[in-house]
């Protein structure tokens, strides 16, 4: 099994959290990790513990994706704590990159590409100010498409619950980068907001071909029919399994995070098929990286 969502952070950071968001001039972060007067969902692991977690819930490789940095400096700076993840793990720790967009993206690009990741992610349009430097982005994608790598975007649902600094991630933008760019390979965290529910018109379903869905924090969003649901409506071949670790998708269960209880939750509870689970836990994620140059 693969995990295609997880994160990585300084495991130092949860020793001053404020203090490095400030350092860093990170505040979006600040307030998704340490809310004011709400506990955190956010939790931290060390190499050793993302390994040992694994282990637990049989995961063979997961790809620890990068954040939507609001500066360049700490997109490198992340992308350099990924690569000695990497190096720790080599044959089960695989990557995406903090990609900071707006400034010089090719360079950024190449320079992932030496350090040996595959793909970029997660980015959020609204925060990365996407409107203001479409071109940039466009730039990206185009050096994603040409090099077949994926990148995955972070997606909110606009009628859920709002969390603490809750941004909105509208579905036109992303339509966007798939209409101009047919054959980069999207993937849309978080079941896409609801967006596989616009594949069912004819006039979208050409246009969204190349975009696939990870699950990642499904339980803190919606119950586990989604799985049937939205295979229902787009087939198990468009969805990626992904965890989110280090976050904690079921607070009131787990006092630290872990994957084994979403995927037990998965294997108990979804009602996939052998064939489903096999392509949303392997052979989805693993035929988008042997597309790999």
């Amino acid at each position: 099994m693969i995990d295609a969502h997880i994160h990585c952070f300084p495991p130092e950071i949860s020793d001053n959290i404020t203090q490095w968001a400030d350092t860093n001039n990170e505040s979006h972060w600040l307030k998704l990790v340490a809310p004011d007067n709400k506990t955190s969902l956010q939790d931290w692991a060390s190499k050793e513990a993302m390994l040992e977690a694994m282990d637990k819930a049989n995961i063979s490789q997961s790809i620890l994706l990068g954040w939507y940095w609001e500066n360049k400096a700490t997109c490198l700076k992340h992308n350099e704590l990924m690569k000695q993840w990497m190096d720790f793990a080599p044959n089960r720790l695989f990557a995406f990159a903090s990609i900071y967009p707006n400034e010089d993206p090719i360079a950024q690009l190449e320079l992932a590409r030496s350090m040996g990741f595959k793909g970029v992610g997660e980015l959020h349009p609204i925060i990365q100010n996407y409107e203001a430097n479409k071109a940039h982005w466009h730039t990206m994608a185009e050096w994603c498409e040409a090099n077949n790598w994926p990148i995955n975007f972070h997606v909110t649902e606009g009628l859920n619950r709002a969390y603490p600094n809750f941004i909105p991630t509208p579905f036109h933008i992303y339509l966007d980068i798939a209409t101009v760019f047919p054959n980069l390979r999207i993937i849309l965290s978080h079941w896409g907001g609801g967006i596989p529910f616009f594949e069912q018109n004819p006039k979208l379903k050409d246009r969204l071909k190349n975009v696939y869905y990870d699950t990642a924090a499904s339980p803190l969003l919606y119950d586990i029919n989604i799985f049937k649901n939205v295979i229902s409506m787009i087939g198990s071949e468009k969805i990626l399994f992904g965890s989110d670790y280090p976050l904690k998708v079921y607070p009131k269960k787990q006092a630290n995070a872990d994957m084994e209880t979403f995927i037990k939750d998965i294997q108990m509870n979804a009602g996939l098929s052998e064939t489903e689970f096999e392509q949303i836990f392997e052979k989805n994620i693993n035929h988008l990286l042997s597309l790999q140059s």
